[in-house]
């Protein structure tokens, strides 16, 4: 084995990492508004994303963490009763247990790449929209996600690594709950997909 790469094998390490998030536009459905059966339209922006985690590198292609995601896109709503925001954001904490393949190096460079899959636990998800100082807030939690990811590392010294990589998260027919009176955000789909760039430290 080459020298320059170190065998991770045996690894614990920790990893902070930071991003782009992008939110498709999502239809949904309401209750508790004057209109029976009112459907509505979230438009999201682009937002950010940060995390860490912690795992441990059972072999030197096979890890596992915890990890622990914050992402937030701008949005905005427009609901079949009228009301319209004209700003918000629509935000998740969710934690994840991870498991990732690294495949060994390409070629003669120290790239590589890894493909990955996760199971999560919504601890929140929420939609707070405004305007015109009208503030209306929806939230729900303990719902469950998944997420596949796809990436690169390179080592930059033996026990630090640079990690670049696209991830597709997804929850599926979330309900919100507003929280301060009545109403629901029904059948509404999670699925952002998101560019990180991180660093991870073996110890």
């Amino acid at each position: 084995s080459n020298p320059a790469f170190a065998d991770d094998s045996g690894k614990w390490y920790g990893k902070l990492y930071g991003g782009a998030s992008s939110l498709g536009n999502q239809s949904i459905k309401q209750t508790g508004v004057a209109a029976n059966g009112a459907t509505g339209k979230i438009k999201n922006d682009s937002g950010f994303m940060l995390g860490g985690s912690v795992g441990y590198h059972y072999t030197n292609n096979f890890s596992v963490e915890v990890a622990w995601d914050y992402t937030s896109n701008d949005s905005k709503a427009n609901f079949s009763d009228g009301t319209n925001f004209s700003d918000g954001d629509f935000a998740s904490n969710i934690f994840f247990l991870n498991g990732r393949y690294t495949f060994e190096p390409m070629t003669t460079t120290k790239i590589r790449p890894y493909l990955g899959a996760g199971l999560g636990y919504l601890q929140e998800i929420d939609i707070d929209l405004k305007s015109n100082g009208v503030e209306r807030s929806y939230s729900q939690d303990g719902e469950f996600a998944y997420q596949l990811m796809a990436g690169i590392t390179y080592p930059v010294t033996q026990a630090i690594d640079l990690d670049a990589g696209l991830r597709y998260v997804r929850a599926d027919s979330i309900k919100f709950k507003r929280e301060s009176g009545s109403g629901e955000l029904r059948k509404v789909d999670y699925d952002p997909i998101l560019f990180t760039v991180g660093l991870s430290y073996k110890f």
